[in-house]
């Protein structure tokens, strides 16, 4: 015999509470877990911007275990590959970042210049021209793409994409863009005029990009350095003038 009165619905009242207070602590450990990813992914993306490379790492790992499901996590894995010259490692890690979200633009942005410093220049120009159709006005895909023809051997078809870049740009893409192809055809008195040109429109750190970009593909000859003074905006093209000093 029982010694209090038994409730038939007792046990399964009993029951309810338990799950809903498991159910509660679930959610609170995941919210916490969700906070570890995303101070840790932070703290990657600093160190990252910085070349602190195995810190970047080690703070994507902590992202990873925390169970971060956000396509920044292995697109930054990417990245860090990408730099360390691991570059299926790093077209894998894109890959991963793309299936946790398709539309997902530094993933694509990113599996296209891992294509592109691997070698694969066919891949990448593939690469490049999906981006150019998702933002057609990009004048990096479109220093990109010239690249890829001139890396390719495409010298005259490399010229010819560098004719339909807008001029003058919102970036220093069109300068580098001819500088390539000068370094490639090898008038390096070419390649330094763009190079002095460039400074007077741009500051340094909108052309440091490109800069490095030249470096990674073995076409440079020169850093440019800070301008001395930087106009409002660059000249404009004019029937006579054909867009000023290109």
């Amino acid at each position: 015999m029982l010694p209090w009165p038994w409730d038939a619905n007792f046990e399964v009242n009993l029951k309810r509470l338990l799950t809903a207070l498991c159910l509660a602590l679930l959610a609170r450990s995941s919210v916490a877990d969700q906070r570890t990813a995303n101070a840790a992914l932070e703290k990657a993306s600093t160190a990252f911007s910085q070349g602190k490379l195995e810190e970047a790492q080690k703070q994507v790992d902590t992202a990873v275990k925390a169970g971060s499901k956000k396509p920044e996590v292995p697109n930054l894995l990417g990245a860090i590959y990408t730099r360390q010259k691991r570059y299926q490692e790093a077209i894998e890690k894109f890959n991963q970042a793309l299936a946790l979200d398709p539309k997902f633009y530094p993933a694509k942005l990113n599996l296209a210049e891992a294509k592109l410093l691997e070698g694969n220049y066919a891949d990448a120009t593939l690469e490049y021209q999906a981006l150019k159709e998702v933002d057609p006005g990009s004048e990096l895909v479109d220093f990109k793409l010239v690249l890829c023809a001139l890396l390719s051997g495409e010298v005259n078809k490399a010229s010819g994409l560098v004719d339909l870049m807008k001029f003058p740009g919102k970036t220093p893409a069109y300068y580098y863009a001819r500088a390539a192809i000068a370094l490639k055809r090898g008038e390096k008195e070419a390649a330094d005029k763009y190079f002095e040109n460039v400074k007077k429109y741009y500051t340094e750190p909108r052309c440091r990009y490109f800069v490095q970009s030249l470096k990674e593909v073995d076409l440079t000859s020169q850093t440019p350095g800070q301008p001395t003074e930087t106009p409002a905006k660059p000249p404009g093209k004019t029937e006579s003038s054909g867009g000023g000093s290109k």
